[in-house]
């Protein structure tokens, strides 16, 4: 069996444990080992999906709506749909988290994107893959229903 690893431009390691394909759409499962200093992805939410973090070793910094965290080992936060979330790992030592997003939805197609794309975003497949799972991810701080349009001009820049 191998390992299927994806390494994202900001230094996260993503190991996928389980994904969409092999679990029947229920559930997108990862070990992610987080650079020290990262600052993670800008707050957001996600309209459908369930999100739980698991720290494994290190520390994890987790916003959940108003609320901001601090998780050990062992300890979890889980997101609901709609909660506005954040992570990152301001420490100097390298944290390892178990993701899992239920069911799952557009990360595994993000992070490969991500992955493929390099040093800069792909915005527009980016945006392709949000109208795909019908706008899941909203930034915050933006409304949604600006958000839309945009999502849609960006993607009908992407080439075919």
């Amino acid at each position: 069996m191998s390992i299927d690893r994806i390494q994202l431009p900001s230094g996260e390691t993503v190991t996928v444990l389980r994904n969409s394909a092999n679990t029947a759409g229920d559930a997108f499962e990862i070990e992610a080992l987080l650079p020290p200093g990262l600052s993670g992805p800008p707050a957001h939410r996600h309209r459908r999906g369930t999100e739980a973090f698991t720290v494994l070793d290190g520390e994890l910094r987790v916003r959940l709506g108003r609320d901001r965290r601090v998780l050990g080992p062992g300890e979890t936060a889980t997101v609901p749909p709609g909660t506005v979330h954040a992570f990152s790992n301001p420490t100097d030592r390298p944290t390892r988290i178990r993701m899992v997003e239920t069911p799952a939805g557009p990360l595994e197609p993000q992070f490969r994107a991500l992955a493929a794309a390099g040093r800069f975003p792909p915005l527009h497949r980016l945006a392709r893959i949000n109208i795909e799972y019908d706008y899941d991810y909203v930034q915050h701080g933006l409304p949604e229903v600006l958000q839309r349009p945009l999502w849609r001009l960006l993607a009908g820049r992407m080439p075919r």
